[in-house]
């Protein structure tokens, strides 16, 4: 990570009619220590306040290498993942963000 922040990082995005909230995660270096797939779940629980241990596994809905490798490896501007996970919309960009939107 770029910063020790974690669970309270980024700015609120981008409100719909239903009432919630994106919250971007923006401080992760992909070429460096940080796993997208785990920055995830990370991030899926800071967000639904719960814990990393009762998410299901993000390889239940991704393969996890698969992610790790496709955030990894293009242009840092130009990858962009979605999934839905845990009730929630994710989001992972190359450069270093992942956006996470609960589902009401």
């Amino acid at each position: 990570m770029r910063d020790k922040k974690r669970g309270d990082g980024g700015e609120r995005a981008d409100g719909n009619s239903d009432g919630s909230e994106a919250v971007v995660f923006d401080h992760y270096d992909w070429g460096g220590e940080d796993s997208p797939s785990i920055a995830v779940a990370e991030a899926v629980a800071a967000v639904t306040n719960r814990t990393v241990t009762t998410l299901p596994p993000v390889q239940e809905v991704v393969d996890a290498d698969a992610l790790d490798m496709l955030v990894r490896s293009g242009d840092p501007l130009g990858v962009r993942v979605s999934i839905d996970y845990a009730g929630t919309d994710v989001t992972v960009t190359g450069d270093g963000r992942i956006r996470v939107k609960p589902r009401e």
